[in-house]
């Protein structure tokens, strides 16, 4: 059930726990390549992109609010610096999580990118 809070329905998007998997074979892989092509690297396969979405259960609230799939991978695409970061320890899982969550539930975004109920994108 969505919450309200100044006037701005909020949805609630659980905090899933931490992919271990994908980070560790980021970090393994990453041995072997420059680190500038990091954020190639949490793309290829879309692996969290789909845990999120998928095994987390992020898609039913979110298209609840009019987001899709693929405007999902825009909102990610916004975050590709906070998701190396996370790779490097630099921000925890849950901080990361919080970030997309904000921009999720900013207006503009949401104006942007998520579908209006009965409109197709």
């Amino acid at each position: 059930m969505p919450r309200v809070h100044g006037g701005i329905k909020l949805m609630r998007l659980n905090i899933p726990p931490e992919p271990k998997l994908f980070k560790d074979q980021f970090i393994k892989q990453k041995q072997n390549i420059e680190t500038k092509i990091d954020s190639l690297m949490f793309w290829f396969g879309n692996q969290l992109p789909s845990y999120l979405w998928k095994e987390s259960g992020w898609s039913k609230p979110l298209k609840n609010e009019g987001y899709n799939w693929q405007s999902f991978l825009k909102i990610l695409a916004l975050h590709k610096k906070d998701m190396i970061k996370w790779s490097w320890d630099t921000i925890t899982w849950k901080e990361l999580l919080l970030r997309i969550q904000q921009t999720i539930k900013d207006p503009v975004i949401k104006k942007l990118f998520a579908r209006k109920k009965g409109i197709a994108l």
